[in-house]
C-alpha cells in the first residue's frame, strides 16, 4: 500500500470520528426536538460545558411538576418548590396536558407526578441544585 492511500486512509477514518462526534455532542447545545402536538415548557439549564467534573451531593426526593408554563420540582417531603438547575440540553414541554422532561438526546426522565431519586450534582453560587448530567436515569 503507498503512503498516500495510507494517509488518505486514516484521514477519512478521522474525519468519520468526528463529524460522528460532533453528531452525538450536538444535543448538549440545541437540546431535543419538541414533539408534535407539544407546547414548550420553561426549564433552568445550565449553558453548555464540556467538563467531566461534578459535585457529588445528592438531592432529596422531588416530584415534577408545572407552575404555569415553567416546569419545576418540588420536595417530596414538605411539597415546596426546590430551586434546580438541569444540565446543558435538557428540556421540558406539555404534551396531551401533561409535563415532561427530556434529556439532549430525547429520552425521557420523568413526567409530570413522577418522583426523582437519584440525582447527583451540588449547590451553586446562585443557590439553586446543579444537576449533574451523568447517572440520570431515563424511561427511554
Amino acid at each position: 500500500m503507498s503512503q498516500r492511500r495510507i494517509l488518505v486512509s486514516v484521514g477519512a477514518v478521522v474525519a468519520t470520528i468526528l463529524v460522528l462526534t460532533t453528531l452525538r455532542v450536538s444535543p448538549l447545545f440545541t437540546g431535543p426536538a419538541l414533539p408534535d402536538g407539544a407546547s414548550r415548557l420553561r426549564l433552568a439549564t445550565d449553558s453548555p460545558n464540556l467538563s467531566f467534573g461534578c459535585a457529588a451531593a445528592a438531592l432529596t426526593p422531588v416530584r415534577i411538576a408545572t407552575s404555569g408554563d415553567e416546569l419545576v420540582v418540588v420536595s417530596t417531603q414538605s411539597g415546596d418548590p426546590v430551586s434546580v438547575v438541569w444540565p446543558s440540553g435538557f428540556a421540558a414541554w406539555r404534551v396531551d396536558g401533561r409535563s415532561v422532561l427530556s434529556d439532549p438526546w430525547g429520552s425521557i426522565v420523568g413526567r409530570e407526578g413522577d418522583v426523582l431519586d437519584s440525582l447527583g450534582g451540588g449547590s451553586g453560587a446562585d443557590d439553586a441544585f446543579h444537576v449533574c448530567p451523568f447517572g440520570i436515569v431515563t424511561q427511554g
